[in-house]
């Protein structure tokens, strides 16, 4: 993310994005050992592969911790770190969360603003009480 609150690619994360425009939230999957990774692992310290394929997740994950990030000039962002179903943990904006708590059952939602890339954000799974 830029200082704007406008979220930006690089060169590592065009699949994550690309992904994200269609509404699909893409991890880091090792194939030789068949363990997931967050989108910006770079190779897998289990097996030492150094190359991992991009592979859908399913966008189910709890909460871990949160914080409320204050960005000059605009409204405050509530960031998240949680624990995707898959396994890994990854960084996120929290959305329509009032009450945050630790084991809180979340699901991956894609905004699609007019400035900046597509990306998820974490909501409450109302419909999944439990991982």
């Amino acid at each position: 993310m830029n200082v704007d609150g406008v979220v930006r690619r690089d060169a590592r994360s065009g699949p994550f994005f690309d992904g994200a425009a269609r509404d699909r939230l893409m991890i880091r999957r090792c194939a030789p050992c068949d363990r997931w990774y967050a989108p910006d692992a770079g190779g897998c310290p289990e097996c030492g592969a150094e190359e991992l394929d991009w592979a859908e997740a399913s966008g189910r994950a709890v909460l871990v911790s949160w914080a409320v990030a204050h960005l000059r000039g605009g409204d405050p962002a509530p960031l998240a770190l949680v624990e995707l179903a898959e396994g890994p943990w990854m960084y996120g904006r929290l959305h329509g969360v009032t009450a945050p708590r630790e084991g809180l059952p979340l699901r991956a939602r894609f905004v699609h603003p007019d400035e900046g890339e597509s990306h998820p954000v974490f909501e409450e799974d109302r419909e999944d009480r439990g991982l």
